[in-house]
């Protein structure tokens, strides 16, 4: 009996800080398995995986009316990352990009396979919100594949939309 009551005091714990942990004002367009804060007041991360359909799919919130984007990172920086990058246009419209990063440098347009992509968006209250999804694994020389266990991810963001009269945009 006391380990039960000790149990159920130690996961509501866990999930009162969990609930705690998340800062974004809006609410996710979706239920999740997952959730994080990736910095307090200024981004949060959920999602889910879908082990029949072999996909995963995000939702993204971060304090700014610019892109942001989510990368999968060999090896904890820039270098060698796949990212997935969108903002929302003035009239509404999502845009959804896939980038690499060969180096600490502005990740180019993916020119093999576009596999990220945008499901919903929406900007408010100036925050900019972006569900999307891609396949664990792509077979795409230009992406990092998904494992089970721990995967490495990098955020970014920016204070305006990308400027799509220059080359790659940003």
């Amino acid at each position: 009996m006391k380990i039960h009551i000790l149990s159920w005091i130690i996961l509501s714990v866990l999930i009162i800080q969990k609930t705690i942990a998340i800062t974004s004002p809006l609410t996710p367009y979706t239920s999740y398995q997952f959730s994080t804060e990736l910095k307090h007041n200024i981004a949060d991360l959920w999602w889910i995986v879908d082990e029949n359909r072999q996909e995963i799919t995000f939702e993204l919130h971060i304090k700014t009316t610019g892109w942001i984007a989510l990368g999968i990172s060999p090896a904890g920086g820039m270098k060698g990352a796949d990212i997935g990058l969108g903002w929302i246009d003035s009239s509404g419209q999502v845009h959804f990009q896939d980038r690499y990063a060969y180096d600490l440098s502005r990740p180019v347009i993916d020119n093999t396979t576009s596999d990220w992509s945008a499901i919903k968006g929406s900007e408010q209250n100036g925050w900019t919100v972006i569900q999307f999804k891609r396949f664990l694994d792509t077979c795409d020389s230009m992406d990092v594949s998904i494992k089970s266990g721990t995967n490495i991810l990098i955020y970014a963001y920016g204070l305006e939309d990308p400027n799509m009269s220059q080359p790659d945009g940003l």
